[in-house]
């Protein structure tokens, strides 16, 4: 396994372990963000550089969402991402197309030993998510959404099922 990406799941497991000893809302099922991308999440390793286009610089989440309306073919994801001089988990969104290679508008193309961890979403979800919380984001704004991620995990519809297994009964 490449070493960025057991340093990072390292973080995600040490900071979800921590809140879940410390959290004691018992009417989450998900207490953390940490932990619902851990249970549902997967490695994305293989970014295509340079990116095919430039987003601003900490608009991830904005710059991730708009080229949803265009292209048909790239999807959005959230979830955790770290590089060789990151020392902590950074909260991203970047999109991958249909290979899963990572497209990231975000970080600059010279980064070395980027690595991500986190969901892809069905793009129809993205914009429900958007509609009602009137944010870009869909993890760090679930509080706009009633907590419901938290309470009772992704939707049926929520995630890509070219990316992630459905379970039975969802």
């Amino acid at each position: 396994m490449n070493s960025n990406l057991d340093r990072l799941l390292t973080m995600l497991t040490e900071q979800a372990d921590l809140i879940d000893k410390i959290h004691n809302r018992s009417n989450l099922f998900y207490k953390s963000t940490y932990r619902l991308v851990l249970d549902h999440g997967k490695p994305y390793c293989d970014r295509i550089t340079p990116s095919p286009f430039r987003g601003k610089v900490k608009q991830c989440y904005k710059n991730c969402f708009e080229p949803l309306w265009k292209r048909k073919d790239w999807y959005y994801c959230e979830g955790y991402a770290i590089d060789d001089d990151l020392n902590l988990a950074i909260a991203h969104a970047w999109l991958i197309n249909d290979a899963g290679q990572v497209i990231d508008p975000t970080w600059r193309d010279n980064i070395s030993g980027a690595v991500y961890f986190g969901v892809a979403f069905e793009n129809e979800y993205v914009f429900e998510i958007a509609k009602i919380t009137k944010c870009y984001g869909i993890l760090e704004n679930d509080y706009l959404n009633g907590h419901k991620l938290m309470t009772q995990g992704f939707p049926a519809h929520a995630l890509h099922p070219k990316f992630h297994e459905v379970m039975v009964g969802e």
